[in-house]
């Protein structure tokens, strides 16, 4: 669904001062490389220890979405929202509670990630 011109949104963003303050930064270089380009859109991108924020300007009048970069990213995104769904032998993120597209232990346990999988099916071959 689109959202017309009469919906209201609503987007909030939270995060330490050093976090907020990079995120600006990153949003002032996106907008700075847009003004100086013909299809007004640019990127900007700033790294604070282990956390890079990229921020893009597009051409969208209003669009603003957030990029979800990774299971784990996705887990501290929805948390609280959504269980989480951890491999059985390892414990990383392997899908979402709404996510059907997942292994399950052949003991029907839980769930396993890729890795796992393939590290129990090179033990079963050898037995």
């Amino acid at each position: 669904m689109t959202p017309t011109q009469n919906e209201s949104r609503k987007f909030r963003i939270e995060g330490s001062g050093i976090m907020l303050n990079a995120l600006a930064e990153a949003i002032a270089q996106a907008l700075r490389a847009a003004r100086s380009r013909p299809d007004r859109t640019g990127n900007g991108s700033v790294t604070h220890g282990l956390v890079t924020i990229e921020v893009a300007a597009t051409d969208e009048p209003d669009g603003l979405s957030y990029a979800i970069s990774s299971i784990e990213d996705a887990v501290r995104t929805i948390s609280g929202w959504a269980e989480t769904k951890r491999c059985e032998d390892c414990d990383e993120p392997v899908a979402m509670l709404f996510d059907d597209a997942y292994l399950e232990t052949p003991e029907g346990d839980g769930v396993v990630c890729c890795r796992c999988w393939r590290r129990r099916e090179d033990d079963y071959d050898e037995d």
